[in-house]
């Protein structure tokens, strides 16, 4: 045997001879001894690709039976009794089987074999397929040096390659396809996987909305209805009581003998309502219909009033011409005013289509139109009366209705169906079911407690349109969503379920077509003998997504073609902890797709001019980027890290992408415990974890019975990421142990969170001082510091998943952990007083910063979480603080600083430069904008965001991805790219109701950025050791279009270069010019009074008061005296704070002439030639080699490589040096 085919955790028992002993002889794996054998070679390094990689099979000749050591392998599982099945291995050692059940292996052309009579082993270490089990079933093996075939008959059935000597069959991931399963009685041990139901005309009948019996069963007989089979020599066919009472027939118009030769050479349209109850779930008394005359394809489209219709033909011959790739020719309606408004007649004159009306009152001559809507409602009430719900329930009857009208196979096409005549492909029912039923829905692990139901209750209401899922009625949450995992009670409707007394429980109903998605749906590991331990780790999304929008199902998209599809997941194999062990048997459950619900109204809307081409670039991606958090966010919130994969973009179809903020690389981080567990860099970093953890002393195992009656026993996770190094590499990988403290409560499991952080202004401040004073500048970093802190309260946590001991035991917490409400808190306290003990003084002005005087030496400590950056001008000093440091916390002394908070920090001669290079290159990246044209500046001159009014609002996977830039901009304008600050604030305000306009200006602030990667602020060395500090003030009067306000703006720039900056929407309206300026002067002065108090702080306190810059008189003036009382008397108390520090000396105000105003690009948006030149003002270097500047009317040429530097001007001066 081969030595890698045991896995050492697997117990001994007895050994072949005693077993022989015991039961007798017995090779086969049909014999009646129970007993299974393995025959394999001694050489153990030819299985190391077997063991790397559960997705393959080893096909082998010594194998009885076909082998898996892992229950999670199969599709459908069947426990054994105890000691009914062992195997023999090699060396002479039994195992046990406890399981049997089929697993699926990938055919070669792609399809799924299922693969019966396959037994869990738990102990081997390779998955085995065996040639006897397949010889036996009529399957011929055919060995070559290249690999081996599996024959049919002539058939081809699937290949296996040949690796290291090893004939590897690539294995498919169970859950992946949900289907029921149908096997040949030819074939009981291989077939393939197919979507087909056998079921009587009455039940399919019933499943497609009462669709004609005859017709149904042509339909199948003829091939035009795939995934269903309908039983024969059912005897007479009973008459639908249903059918008979709702469909009464009428005589028919005369048909027109003419019809269209093309797709869309005409359209039939009708509005059917109102109706005598609104929808259930939008409120809608009309729907809408559009008919293809060639294919009789129809779409369906609720709306609440007549006055809708317009607005919803425009986006759908967006939509079906862009889908389509033809083009409507010609609309026919009725007379109805829906049709004849102003609006629909100037869009179809603008698009070139003709309108063909009926005669007055004969709304007859839009027959085929009528004839839907009375197709429609006659399925839709026979459905409604089958499912004896009352009228509610309408719109989604009618919707259903729909779906299968347009699969369904008429004589007037031949036979065919307009899905097929649509799509060339024969559509497949497989997934119908009969509407209104009762079906339980499996409730997701993370929406449920440990004791709640697995199931809930639901209606179905049709399928999903773009996802391989049912559509349901939740009633626990009176809401509509998608599930893919359900069992259905066909012969059981909402009425007869209440009747007989069901509760929500989820407790299982006994129905003669009670059916699942997939084979095994509700089995659990855990209730089949499996040692289940531990908590069920997150999975990627949920099995059930809520449905966003109403609309009937896409009539002729991917989805059916989809059915053939799997989807792929990955499986890991737990392994073994040093501090403690992990459990034998893991959770099973592997984490299923995301599953996205897609309206077909949503894609109407989506589809607005502009958005299809960024629909169209998405669809071009042919791998999903990578999840990665940015490491400043990280470094700032270690402990709490977010989720960034709500950031969806869906393309035209249907497949998903997590699109994060920042990429910093492309290295993939674990998104599962199973996952990081099956990686032995993550291993050993969790181990590292684990390890802190212990010499900390954070946590005890105590048993449970010592907690506290009515204190709830925290969860916990892993969080994973990658460190990295300044120039973007990776440095190592991250594993954080994190409670969840979402489960907190107030009063019970914390009292005090709050926990002060380093402002940037004040970060800012410290590196202008340093250039002008040559400091040195030096990095520490502590190691899980939060682990550092004292927990005041009494606190439970579970143990960490994947390292569950199996003894039920809870973590009694001694120390805060990440993740914990006052985790932060707790570790500033311990920082702090350290520090204190150590002689630091604490910073009034801002609490995390701190200083050290002793005589002539001075050293001063920034702290941001768990980064802090020494200054100091004494080697000596230096080393003894952070001696100091490292004897009380567990430090990493990164040197001299290179990379801080995502910002990037360079040094020499000159002095110092930030920016954020490598931050703006992985914006890019992450928003497919890396090729993209630069642009010179962030916004078009006179830019209004209010601009556009009429044009529609974007969908939620557009408004998420615009939050996303907005968001990630928003952090580089607060960090070095103060230029942009006026863009984010205006891009800001609409942050909720974006439309295409706001996207596409967020994609050109990316794209200026792109044109300066390297561009930030400069703090130039003063050859006199000087320290000014200069604030500009400027109001943009009335900038806000839609309310009117004036727009703020103000900077202070320290020796030349910005250190503080903000850019803002003015509280109140102001009624002048002068009133805006003097609101904006009081924001500047509060900022410059703080800034000034800092710095004295720092020991460079500023000589009289700080200059502040105004390009306007008569704030000045307002702000020296209270004169012009007749037009400010009216203006708030508040704002006359500027006089109180003027008197006081705080501030001196001072005039400027516009041109030398460098807070008027925070106000607006500017020129070229004016942008630079503010952005040189603030100590930048615009994107531009050289910029011209108007000054007086002499155009000056700023050489862009040199610094404006700022000198404080006298009273007498009154201007600007």
């Amino acid at each position: 045997m081969k030595k890698g085919l045991w896995n050492k955790k697997g117990s001994k028992g007895a050994t072949a001879a005693a077993a022989k002993d015991e039961k007798g002889k017995g090779q086969d794996d049909s014999s009646d001894d129970g007993f299974s054998f393995l025959m394999l070679g001694q050489d153990a390094s030819l299985v190391g690709r077997a063991l790397a990689d559960p997705n393959f099979l080893v096909l082998d000749s010594g194998a009885t039976s076909g082998m898996l050591p892992r229950r999670d392998l199969f599709t459908s599982y069947h426990p054994l009794p105890p000691n009914s099945r062992r195997v023999i291995v090699g060396s002479g050692d039994l195992l046990q089987a406890i399981g049997i059940g089929t697993i699926t292996i990938e055919g070669k052309e792609g399809e799924l074999v299922g693969v019966k009579g396959v037994l869990h082993v738990p102990g081997l270490a390779a998955n085995l397929l065996s040639c006897s089990q397949l010889a036996k079933h009529g399957y011929i093996c055919t060995f070559t040096e290249g690999g081996c075939t599996v024959r049919k008959g002539e058939a081809v059935v699937m290949e296996a390659k040949l690796d290291k000597g090893l004939y590897l069959v690539p294995a498919c991931v169970p859950n992946c396809y949900k289907a029921h399963m149908v096997f040949s009685e030819e074939a009981a041990c291989s077939t393939r996987w197919r979507q087909v139901e056998t079921v009587s005309p009455e039940l399919l009948h019933l499943r497609m909305g009462h669709a004609g019996k005859q017709q149904l069963l042509e339909c199948v007989k003829k091939g035009e209805l795939k995934g269903v089979e309908v039983k024969e020599g059912t005897g007479q066919q009973r008459k639908c009581h249903d059918c008979t009472s709702r469909k009464l027939p009428r005589t028919s118009f005369p048909i027109s003998s003419d019809h269209a030769s093309t797709p869309f050479e005409l359209v039939h349209t009708d509005v059917c309502g109102p109706m005598q109850t609104p929808d259930r779930e939008r409120g809608s008394r009309y729907f809408v219909t559009f008919l293809d005359d060639f294919s009789r394809l129809s779409w369906v489209i609720l709306v609440k009033t007549k006055d809708e219709v317009a607005k919803v033909f425009k986006r759908w011959i967006r939509y079906v011409e862009r889908e389509s790739g033809a083009k409507v020719k010609v609309l026919r309606s009725d007379r109805g005013g829906e049709y004849l408004g102003k609006e629909l007649q100037i869009f179809l004159e603008e698009k070139g289509i003709s309108h063909q009306l009926s005669v007055p009152y004969t709304p007859q001559q839009n027959g085929a139109a009528e004839r839907l809507n009375r197709t429609l409602t006659d399925l839709a009430r026979a459905i409604l009366a089958h499912a004896e719900l009352d009228n509610t329930w309408w719109g989604a009857a009618v919707q259903y209705a729909n779906w299968v009208k347009n699969r369904m196979g008429s004589k007037g096409l031949g036979g065919k169906s307009p899905y097929s005549l649509w799509t060339g492909k024969v559509p497949n029912v497989s997934m119908a079911r009969v509407w209104g039923c009762m079906a339980q829905y499996k409730v997701p692990d993370q929406q449920r407690r440990k004791l709640d139901p697995k199931a809930q209750w639901g209606i179905f209401l049709g399928v999903s349109e773009r996802s391989k899922a049912w559509v349901l009625w939740s009633v626990a949450d009176q809401r509509v969503m998608d599930s893919r995992d359900v069992i259905f009670h066909e012969g059981l409707n909402y009425k007869g379920w209440k009747e007989r007394g069901a509760s929500h429980s989820g407790t299982s109903i006994q129905d003669p077509h009670a059916a699942s998605i997939f084979e095994g749906a509700w089995e659990d590991p855990g209730d089949e003998g499996e040692e289940q331990q531990g908590e069920p780790e997150p999975a990627d999304s949920n099995h059930e997504e809520s449905r966003e929008t109403d609309s009937t199902p896409q009539p002729a998209t991917q989805a059916d073609a989809r059915d053939d599809q799997p989807e792929h997941h990955v499986t890991s194999t737990p392994s073994r902890s040093s501090w403690q062990e992990l459990l034998d048997q893991q959770l099973s459950k592997t984490p299923r797709t995301p599953m996205k619900r897609v309206t077909w109204e949503e894609k109407l809307r989506r589809l607005e001019e502009g958005e299809a081409t960024l629909l169209r670039r998405s669809a071009r991606i042919s791998q999903p980027p990578e999840r990665f958090t940015p490491g400043h966010i990280a470094r700032m919130h270690d402990h709490l890290v977010s989720d960034l994969d709500d950031c969806m973009l869906v393309d035209m179809h249907g497949h998903e992408y997590a699109l994060d903020v920042c990429l910093m690389g492309q290295v993939h981080e674990p998104r599962s415990v199973h996952e990081a567990l099956n990686r032995p860099e993550w291993v050993e970093s969790m181990h590292e974890e684990l390890e802190s953890h212990k010499v900390n002393g954070s946590f005890e195992l105590v048993d449970p019975a010592v907690v506290p009656p009515g204190l709830e026993v925290l969860r916990c996770q892993w969080v994973w990421k990658y460190k990295h190094n300044p120039d973007g590499t990776v440095e190592r990988p991250k594993s954080r142990l994190v409670v969840m403290g979402n489960m907190q409560k107030l009063g019970v499991h914390y009292e005090e969170v709050y926990s002060p952080v380093g402002k940037h202004a004040t970060l800012r401040g410290m590196l202008g001082i340093s250039a002008a004073l040559k400091l040195d500048i030096h990095h520490m970093d502590v190691k899980t510091a939060f682990l550092h802190g004292d927990l005041e309260e009494e606190l439970y946590m579970r143990q960490p998943p994947g390292f569950d001991d199996g003894s039920n035991r809870v973590c009694r917490l001694k120390r805060s952990i990440y993740g914990l409400k006052q985790a932060p808190r707790q570790w500033y306290l311990k920082f702090d007083e350290a520090l204190m003990d150590f002689g630091f003084e604490r910073f009034e002005c801002d609490p995390a910063l701190y200083h050290f005087v002793r005589d002539e030496e001075r050293i001063s400590l920034f702290l941001y979480v768990d980064d802090l950056l020494l200054l100091c001008s004494s080697k000596v000093l230096l080393d003894r603080v952070k001696d100091f440091l490292s004897s009380r916390f567990r430090m990493k002394d990164l040197g001299e600083v290179k990379y801080y908070l995502g910002m990037q920090i360079e040094r020499d001669e000159s002095g110092i430069l930030i920016h954020q290079e490598r931050y703006i290159l992985n914006m890019l990246q992450s928003f497919g904008l890396s090729e993209a044209n630069p642009v010179r500046t962030p916004l078009p001159t006179g830019f209004d965001v209010h601009a556009y009014e009429d044009e529609p609002l974007l969908r939620d996977e557009l408004v998420k991805l615009y939050q996303s830039i907005v968001g990630s901009l928003m952090y580089a304008c607060t960090t070095t790219q103060p230029q942009i600050a006026f863009a984010v604030s205006q891009l800001s305000k609409v942050a909720s109701c974006p439309k295409m306009f706001h996207l596409q200006a967020a994609k050109r602030v990316l794209r200026y950025l792109k044109g300066g990667v390297k561009s930030g602020i400069f703090f130039q060395t003063q050859p006199q050791y000087q320290v000014q500090l200069v604030g500009f003030s400027d109001a943009d009067y009335a900038g806000d279009s839609a309310s009117r306000k004036s727009h703020s703006g103000y900077v202070f720039c320290l020796n030349g270069a910005a250190i503080s900056w903000q850019s803002k929407r003015q509280p109140v309206v102001a009624l002048s010019t002068t009133e805006s300026e003097y609101i904006s002067l009081c924001q500047c002065i509060q900022e410059g009074v703080w800034l000034r108090r800092l710095f004295g702080e720092f020991g460079h306190a500023h000589a009289g008061g700080v200059p502040v810059f105004v390009d306007n008189q008569s704030p000045i003036a307002l702000a020296q005296n209270a004169c012009l009382h007749g037009h400010t008397k009216h203006m708030q108390v508040r704002w006359h704070f500027i006089r109180e520090m003027v008197a006081a000396g705080e501030v001196i105000l001072q005039w400027c002439p516009t041109n030398r105003q460098a807070a008027d690009i925070l106000t607006k948006s500017l020129p070229f030639e004016r942008h630079g030149v503010c952005m040189t003002l603030l100590g930048m270097q615009p994107h531009d080699d050289r910029v011209l500047a108007a000054d007086a009317g002499v155009l000056v040429l700023l050489s862009l490589a040199d610094s404006m530097l700022w000198v404080a001007p006298t009273h007498e001066q009154g201007g600007v040096v």
